[in-house]
């Protein structure tokens, strides 16, 4: 059996290939849930296109803005984007954001398998519709599983008003507590109307879930059917039944469902978002999504069970605790730990300003160059967090080193945190403060990218510095990345410049938002050029704008 799976991938390595996309990014009007508004779709439609790829490919994305009104951008969630930090997407972190009438093209190898998603990175945006599923297939894999049927199912919030008015309040000083906008309504594949699943008696199929949100968590359960999960973001993990999961902004589930043998209905299925988020809880906010199993015999279908499961509850007990996941690498507890990080979710009122949110004693603001471009260009100094500007919350991470890092939130609310480039060990969560314990460590963790912090709580993460990159840490709440609830990693940057450059094309929507000093950029023609010219080079050194002043983009 060894020595076939080994034939097989070196067949499926042998004919990787590439695979493009050209993204005409624009409004289009929808009504998901039948309130009619703008929404950010692409090549003229939405919900927007699902990227499929094989895990080794090459994927091209040629992204033009015609949005008119507004720059963005594209991230590719849960892409290791190793030797290719320039596609990696969020604004201020690997690249400028693109303009109206302007284009950017990204383009990575698909990898890690498994379900994903890609939205913009770009202020607060991905909201107003611009979010959609990205599946990287590992035939192997999904093949010993013996799955009949692949089921592609997102989950999200949605909102009637858009973003930027929505930001202006949020981040205004007459908000001085952060109360957060709740949603109009909860959306299953991008509408209020879930889809019927047609099931066949013992047939199975395989469940990729995404949780495309912006701000709650949702639950999941099926009447009469258990899950057996087998995958958590881009990591394939030993089968674990349960009877719920619990999914929260940018966390992906792959569960096997398995029809019944000799049903004699057809069955409801419950998502239902989660409030604990929430300030207020508006009394018409639609919290619930029902579906349908449905299945039909000899041409019958078979009635619909007659049940309260709207009004089921969960419980401890009931839902998949993910710390108890082990994924199929068997990967180790990583030791000793050379570097340890700790962070702090901290909330504060800044007087004519409003709300921010810091993972430490500064809130996060996108500074004009991005950070890995000053990574490319600053030579031995790359090293030195200062050269990155206020703002940024530089760690600079040695290469190959295992990184330790400590969350502490002491807020009444959790919060889902996600890492670029990595996948990373989730070694220990739990209420109030880590004791620094390290004797009851799991041998193997639980590992993704993106994990919930409790509510006045915390975790330990652990990952090895094996992708010299810049990479962003950040809450996937996008009101509170809005709000600077973030941090950057530099990774290795003497590596690092040794594998990248600064793409031209980066550049370039860079000088045409004005990030050159006088112009100075102009008969550039390489990207060689960028960092050999001393002038052109300083479009690539750190913000300098006044760190308080920069905290209020959104506000003036």
């Amino acid at each position: 059996m060894s020595s076939i799976i080994v034939l097989l991938t070196l067949v499926i390595s042998c004919l990787a290939k590439t695979v493009t996309y050209d993204f005409d990014i624009g409004w289009v009007l929808a009504s998901p849930d039948g309130y009619t508004r703008p929404v950010i779709g692409i090549n003229g439609q939405w919900p927007i296109p699902t990227i499929e790829a094989n895990e080794g490919d090459t994927i091209v994305v040629n992204a033009k803005n015609s949005l008119g009104n507004e720059t963005t951008s594209l991230h590719f969630h849960g892409m290791s984007q190793q030797g290719t930090g320039p596609s990696d997407g969020p604004v201020g972190v690997t690249q400028c954001s693109i303009p109206p009438g302007s284009s950017f093209t990204y383009q990575f190898t698909a990898t890690p398998a498994g379900t994903h998603w890609y939205h913009s990175h770009d202020h607060a945006q991905y909201p107003d519709g611009l979010r959609g599923q990205m599946i990287i297939h590992d035939p192997i894999w999904e093949a010993s599983l013996g799955v009949d049927q692949q089921i592609h199912f997102s989950i999200s919030d949605w909102y009637h008003n858009q973003m930027p008015g929505l930001l202006h309040t949020y981040l205004s000083p007459n908000n001085p507590t952060g109360e957060l906008p709740s949603p109009d309504s909860f959306l299953v594949n991008d509408s209020s109307t879930a889809p019927t699943l047609n099931f066949l008696p013992g047939k199975k199929y395989l469940l990729r879930i995404v949780s495309v949100s912006a701000l709650a968590c949702g639950s999941i359960q099926f009447q009469g059917h258990q899950m057996i999960v087998v995958g958590i973001d881009g990591v394939e993990v030993y089968p674990e039944t349960t009877d719920a999961i619990t999914i929260c902004a940018g966390q992906r589930y792959n569960v096997v469902i398995v029809g019944q043998s000799n049903p004699s209905n057809s069955f409801s299925y419950l998502v239902k978002m989660s409030t604990t988020m929430l300030t207020t809880i508006p009394s018409n906010m639609k919290t619930e999504v029902q579906g349908t199993i449905s299945y039909t015999i000899d041409n019958i279908l078979k009635p619909l069970i007659s049940s309260s499961f709207s009004n089921s509850t969960l419980s401890d007990s009931t839902t998949l605790d993910d710390m108890t996941l082990k994924p199929l690498d068997n990967q180790l507890l990583l030791n000793p730990v050379g570097q340890s990080i700790d962070l702090y979710v901290n909330q504060t009122y800044y007087p004519g300003i409003g709300s921010r949110i810091s993972l430490g004693s500064q809130p996060w603001v996108e500074p004009k160059v991005p950070s890995l471009y000053t990574a490319l260009s600053t030579g031995e100094s790359a090293s030195d967090p200062a050269v990155y500007g206020p703002g940024v919350s530089p760690y600079v991470l040695s290469s190959g080193s295992i990184v330790q890092v400590v969350l502490t939130n002491p807020e009444a609310h959790p919060h889902p945190m996600h890492m670029h480039g990595h996948e990373f060990q989730v070694i220990a969560r739990g209420s109030g403060t880590w004791d620094g314990n390290t004797n009851s460590l799991p041998i193997i963790p639980m590992k993704r990218d993106v994990v919930l912090v409790p509510a006045n709580g915390y975790f330990v993460l652990r990952f090895r510095a094996n992708n010299p990159g810049v990479w962003f840490f950040h809450c996937h709440i996008d009101w509170h990345l809005a709000a600077g609830m973030a941090a950057t990693f530099i990774e290795a940057p003497d590596q690092l410049q040794k594998l990248e450059s600064i793409p031209l094309q980066g550049a370039s929507i860079c000088t045409s938002q004005g990030y050159a000093a006088s112009g100075n950029c102009a008969g550039v023609t390489t990207t060689s050029d960028i960092t050999s010219n001393a002038n052109c080079n300083t479009i690539f050194n750190t913000n300098t704008d006044g760190y308080v002043n920069a905290l209020s983009p959104y506000v003036s």
